[in-house]
């Protein structure tokens, strides 16, 4: 894939990293701050929307986006999502590259001094945050956690997460809780904000057809601006199953009830994981989605997911409130069948083609390559490329996917009813 891949460190926990692509006609500049997830999460999610709305040079919305419709339609981004432990928040530009300028301008560096600016030079009042663009700003974190509360879906796996990583950071939400996010003032976002810039990891991350030769340098004199005092970084620890699994349940007015289950595991044999994960429940023909949706007709959908960072694998399902028991105890009478081996090679064959599709399509995109850049920075034992990635793949015997699935220990049940069904 790369053309071209160099990573240094620039600063006291500041690290650069440019990845040349010539199958890209644009660039894109991310740069991302790591701390771990704490009661800070809220004011941390509202700084990059702060950041990202204008600068002391160009102190207006309407400014801010003149001028990058003048380099050539450039955007402007951020993004706050945890990774297991962590919180991490992403600031990125995306710009043509200079060699389609119509002026032989140099639009990369103008592009990436407009994010350092935004980032290390905001327009403030008073030395603070405006409040009224903060308040504004408040409003739409607490509308995007509502938005995701109100889908019952999303709403029933972060239940379940919450309950499974119950005292780990990761149980923190990464855009922090609504109360938590209407306490913020003024005081408070300024003094995330000289956290973020003086205390986090940050990584700085450049793809494109570009070699981003300089802009090294100018990320370095910005935050040798900065009396760094930086945090030590906590790689994300693997969660333990509990003793006893819990379960919980919770009546909604929701027309279909939901059903997740977390289970954990200590191995740390990704690929052979991640072929299990899909044989499971990845795909149209996976176990769950075969037997428990399509031959039985238990649930409405039902699939499931891997998370790497933590250790753990998920079942999720929307079903009639007549079939919760069934439609749990088939899940898990299917990942038995895996356990036995009862699955055939052409099966296996199927889901390693899938995995192996979705690996080479995930670096298509300048951002699909930052978030496998960010991937291999975070966990250093899957910085592998694509090609070592579909090798690994391809490698995972049936033998290992057995071993995955007896790996599994139950860790948390969590069920939303409805409350027609109570009614009933």
């Amino acid at each position: 894939m790369d053309n071209l891949y160099n990573r240094h460190k620039i600063a006291d926990e500041v690290y650069f990293t440019s990845i040349t692509d010539t199958k890209f006609k644009i660039n894109r500049v991310s740069v991302l701050f790591i701390t771990q997830l704490s009661k800070n999460a809220a004011v941390n999610a509202v700084i990059p929307r702060m950041l990202t709305k204008c600068s002391a040079k160009l102190d207006t919305m309407t400014k801010l986006n003149k001028r990058l419709a003048e380099l050539y339609s450039a955007s402007l981004t951020f993004n706050v999502f945890p990774d297991g432990d962590n919180q991490i928040i992403e600031m990125s530009i995306n710009v043509l590259n200079n060699r389609y300028a119509l002026n032989s301008e140099d639009i990369l560096r103008d592009s990436a001094q407009i994010l350092l600016d935004c980032i290390f030079d905001p327009y403030l009042e008073n030395g603070q945050f405006p409040a009224q663009s903060l308040e504004l700003e408040k409003q739409n974190l607490m509308d995007d956690n509502d938005a995701e509360i109100n889908n019952k879906t999303q709403y029933a796996y972060l239940k379940a997460y919450e309950e499974a990583f119950r005292g780990e950071p990761a149980a923190v939400r990464s855009g922090g809780r609504n109360e938590e996010v209407a306490a913020v003032t003024v005081e408070s976002a300024m003094e995330a904000y000289r956290r973020i810039i003086s205390e986090m990891r940050a990584e700085i991350i450049c793809v494109g057809e570009s070699d981003f030769t300089g802009l090294d340098t100018i990320f370095a004199e910005a935050f040798g601006k900065i009396s760094r005092r930086p945090e030590k970084y906590e790689k994300s620890a693997v969660s333990l199953a509990k003793n006893e699994p819990v379960r919980l349940t919770e009546t909604l007015s929701i027309e279909q009830c939901k059903l997740v289950m977390f289970m954990k595991t200590p191995l740390r044999k990704r690929y052979a994981l991640m072929v299990m994960q899909s044989l499971y429940g990845g795909t149209e023909s996976s176990k769950l989605f075969q037997n428990v949706r399509e031959k039985m007709s238990l649930c409405y959908y039902c699939y499931s997911r891997y998370g790497y960072a933590k250790g753990f694998l998920t079942t999720e399902c929307g079903v009639d409130g007549n079939n919760l028991e069934k439609a749990e105890a088939e899940c898990l009478n299917q990942l038995e069948e895996i356990r036995k081996g009862h699955f055939t090679d052409d099966e296996v064959n199927k889901i390693k083609l899938f995995i192996i599709n979705i690996l080479k399509s995930s670096t298509d995109t300048v951002s699909g390559v930052t978030s496998k850049c960010m991937s291999g920075i975070m966990y250093p034992e899957n910085a592998v490329t694509i090609d070592e990635m579909i090798g690994n793949i391809n490698a995972v015997t049936n033998e290992d996917i057995i071993e995955a699935a007896n790996s599994l220990v139950p860790d948390t049940v969590f069920i939303l009813r409805s409350d027609k069904e109570a009614a009933e």
